[in-house]
């Protein structure tokens, strides 16, 4: 397993390697070479597990981290590694050090910390698994203990975790 630092309003220190936010994109691939895929104004690193975006101007404005709880490679931010640390705990750690707005549009699904342009993502929340528990054994098909026990595992943790250049958010 591998490592990244997220700098909230930075960019990123990866491999002995730092990426800054606004770096072109040929600074980008001179860092870390040829794209595992690229797609439009995206590059993507890592097996697909980081995707590097690109404004118009083909500056970076935004890296996300794709894989999750059990991606090959596990973000850290503010000293905690992002996808292993409860959802909660997270939230409660970008929002001190956000210290004003957060967009809640999705209810729990994502979250963008205004202040320091981070944004956090999962498919599915406590809340909704619960839901699903109940759906499956109201329609006679309740779900095996595996199927909840994973379900509950990804619920707690972020899926994704993406920092942008200033006001990305906004």
């Amino acid at each position: 397993m591998e490592t990244a630092e997220l700098i909230p309003l930075s960019g990123i220190q990866i491999q002995d390697k730092t990426i800054a936010l606004s770096s072109t994109r040929r600074e980008v691939e001179a860092l870390l070479d040829t794209p595992y895929s690229s797609h439009q104004n995206s590059l993507y690193y890592f097996q697909n597990e980081v995707r590097f975006d690109f404004d118009a101007n083909d500056r970076l404005n935004f890296i996300e981290f794709l894989a999750g709880i059990d991606g090959q490679l596990q973000p850290q931010i503010y000293g905690v590694p992002a996808f292993q640390i409860e959802a909660d705990d997270l939230f409660d750690i970008l929002s001190a050090q956000n210290n004003g707005e957060i967009n809640d549009c999705e209810h729990g699904y994502s979250y963008a910390f205004l202040n320091i342009s981070v944004g956090i993502y999962r498919s599915r929340t406590p809340q909704a698994v619960e839901y699903m528990i109940e759906d499956a054994e109201d329609d006679g098909e309740p779900m095996d203990e595996e199927d909840i026990a994973l379900e509950l595992r990804q619920a707690a943790h972020w899926a994704t975790i993406g920092i942008g250049v200033a006001n990305y958010y906004k």
